[in-house]
């Protein structure tokens, strides 16, 4: 499991580098080349010259790795390929989340500097703000009002250790248990997909990110099928990989595949009325043109919600440092 999740950061990383060496008009075979002379890709990438791209990706997950349940990805690489969609098969690898909105924030860089507030809440609540509760305690005079509200809140007793505590195990859970569970997670999938306000949004990106996988593979159900299973391979763990399964499964009992896209609840109306569609090579170009939309959206960065995200946690330390300079001020009047 962690060497399938190791393995789809380091194709991810390495699509990217192709797909950067493909803008200044260089070969595919000439690409994985240069990937090979830098070490980034072992020496039997270029095992097969006419599909270069698939002999990358085969190399980073092939026998060389061990056993990995992204050879159906390998395989559905090579299907793009031979129809002229290297290039397509790589930015669909290369982008491991697409968030629809204009606009897109760093979660691991404010998930880095959140962890640092908290590191610096949890040092002043348990061992700075308490000595000075002991020094004005010492002395028979109480701490200014707004340090008693921080130190309340806090504070080795306050409610802030016991909520960051929790925090951090609901975001391990969260992380954790769609890997290990897997199809146990059905009835909440149905549960948030039935919500209001969340339920549309995880349906147009389960929808967004399909496309490209369906829209990019050849048009007959053999092919369309390979491309679910690749999704389903890809995205393992996550919401879009159960969905995935669930299709596969109503295709085993016979069903067309188109159908058991149709009846899917994890994706949105658009979606299903491309898929309904009679012409298998408007319905395939429609999706192209989906993913493609949704596929360049986040490049337009928006500053909003990184600087509110910043503004409030300056609040926070700001607050936290006039709560530890009130007592310093009034030390001199508690010690005479």
């Amino acid at each position: 499991m962690a060497n399938a999740f190791t393995n789809r950061h380091r194709i991810a990383e390495v699509a990217r580098r192709l797909l950067a060496l493909r803008d200044e008009s260089i070969a595919p075979a000439g690409a994985v080349r240069i990937l090979v002379a830098e070490a980034v890709l072992p020496a039997q990438s270029r095992a097969d010259p006419a599909l270069p791209f698939t002999s990358a990706i085969d190399s980073l997950v092939g026998p060389a790795a061990g056993p990995s349940p992204l050879a159906g990805v390998v395989d559905y690489v090579g299907a793009c390929e031979t129809q002229g969609h290297g290039d397509a098969a790589l930015r669909l690898l290369a982008r491991l989340k697409i968030s629809r909105r204009q606009g897109r924030m760093s979660l691991s860089t404010i998930g880095v500097e959140v962890l640092l507030l908290v590191l610096v809440l949890a040092i002043h609540g348990i061992f700075v703000l308490p000595q000075f509760k002991a020094v004005f305690a010492a002395a028979g005079a109480p701490l200014p009002a707004f340090t008693r509200v921080v130190l309340a809140l806090i504070g080795p007793t306050g409610p802030f250790l016991y909520l960051a505590i929790f925090v951090l195990l609901a975001v391990l859970t969260w992380r954790i248990l769609p890997v290990l569970l897997g199809p146990l997670l059905r009835p909440i999938d149905r549960l948030l997909l039935s919500l209001p306000l969340l339920g549309p949004v995880l349906r147009e990106r389960n929808s967004d990110r399909i496309s490209g996988w369906l829209g990019f593979a050849a048009a007959d159900a053999a092919s369309q099928r390979a491309a679910v299973e690749a999704a389903r391979t890809w995205f393992s763990g996550g919401l879009l990989s159960r969905e995935c399964a669930e299709v596969l499964r109503f295709a085993n009992t016979g069903q067309e595949l188109t159908a058991s896209l149709a009846q899917a609840r994890g994706f949105d109306s658009e979606f299903h009325a491309v898929v309904a569609l009679p012409e298998r090579a408007d319905a395939l170009a429609a999706l192209r043109a989906r993913w493609r939309t949704a596929e360049a959206l986040p490049e337009h960065q928006s500053q909003f919600a990184p600087l509110l995200a910043r503004v409030v946690m300056g609040l926070i330390v700001g607050a936290v440092v006039v709560a530890m300079y009130l007592p310093v001020f009034g030390l001199a009047s508690v010690v005479g």
